[in-house]
């Protein structure tokens, strides 16, 4: 694993007074945090577009230019940005500093698939991040520790604006907490939240929260299921006593509605903050939606 800031070559002396730090983060929860904490301190941009996500992202000899003329450059790590290591072998940055923001937290082991589907007939590989999970950030408690590390990266590259970007900190990390709060209060109800998922994103947030995480589903969506599978996963949804699914937003909801109908289910749809336009309040708004997601489809 990457450490908290591994340095690629000395910093080439301390920015002048009139020269801004230049960042380069990720994707979405990576660019809210930085950009909370800098403002308009510091130049953030954000590597992958608002209509890709980490997993597999191919980067564009535009990033290469990105990442060579940036100072820092904002990860999750925890093995998430699988490509990062050819995109800085062809960046060649001297004086590039990569904060893993995962740095120091404890990583879960991927959880077991909830139901995969017919593994002799399918063709395509499945995407595996490797034994640990690596979807920290969808838990607003670990997102306060990678906002404190991108802090302390910050404040050992541009300690002229360290004052500033602790206080901007301290007021972001605050608006965490009180997220992390709603979501306490929220969900602990006293009945069984058994969560199934298309998307193995959310093991963070199911055990921070006190859900009974049953796995993902791993074969679909990526591809419609044969009429087998499906009653298959229907059968399987029925023997655990599952009363609500999620899909991942962005997916069509047409095999969640199927699914739902045949087995009673209520349906839902979370969104892992993989993709969309960079804003400071991004991470917020967007987890507060979950919050809703959550509450609506678990409401006696």
């Amino acid at each position: 694993m990457l450490g908290l800031v591994t340095l690629f070559a000395l910093l080439a002396g301390s920015l002048s007074a009139a020269e801004k730090l230049k960042i380069v983060a990720s994707f979405l929860p990576m660019y809210a945090h930085t950009k909370s904490i800098v403002g308009e301190l510091a130049e953030v941009q954000m590597l992958i577009g608002s209509d890709a996500e980490p997993h597999d992202y191919q980067f564009k000899p535009s990033d290469v230019k990105k990442i060579a003329a940036a100072d820092l450059f904002v990860i999750n790590g925890a093995g998430l940005e699988e490509w990062l290591g050819d995109l800085l072998k062809k960046a060649g940055g001297k004086k590039l500093r990569v904060v893993d923001t995962s740095a120091g937290i404890e990583l879960l082991d991927n959880a077991e698939a909830f139901f995969t589907g017919s593994a002799a007939d399918e063709e395509e590989e499945e995407h595996e991040h490797g034994e640990k999970n690596p979807h920290v950030w969808l838990d607003p408690v670990l997102a306060r520790r990678q906002v404190q590390n991108i802090l302390a990266a910050l404040t050992a590259s541009d300690p002229k604006n360290a004052a500033a970007y602790k206080k901007n900190a301290d007021t972001y990390l605050e608006k965490l907490h009180e997220l992390d709060e709603s979501f306490r209060l929220a969900l602990t109800v006293k009945f069984e939240k058994r969560l199934v998922t298309f998307h193995d994103a959310f093991p963070y947030l199911a055990k921070r929260y006190g859900f009974v995480y049953l796995g993902c589903i791993t074969q679909f969506p990526g591809q419609d299921p044969k009429p087998r599978d499906l009653q298959a996963l229907v059968q399987a949804i029925n023997k655990h006593g599952v009363k609500v699914i999620f899909a991942e937003n962005g997916y069509s909801p047409k095999l969640l509605e199927e699914v739902a109908r045949q087995t009673g289910a209520k349906a839902g749809v979370l969104d892992t903050l993989e993709i969309g336009a960079p804003s400071a309040d991004a991470y917020l708004v967007r987890m507060r939606k979950n919050l809703a997601a959550l509450g609506k489809v678990w409401k006696k």
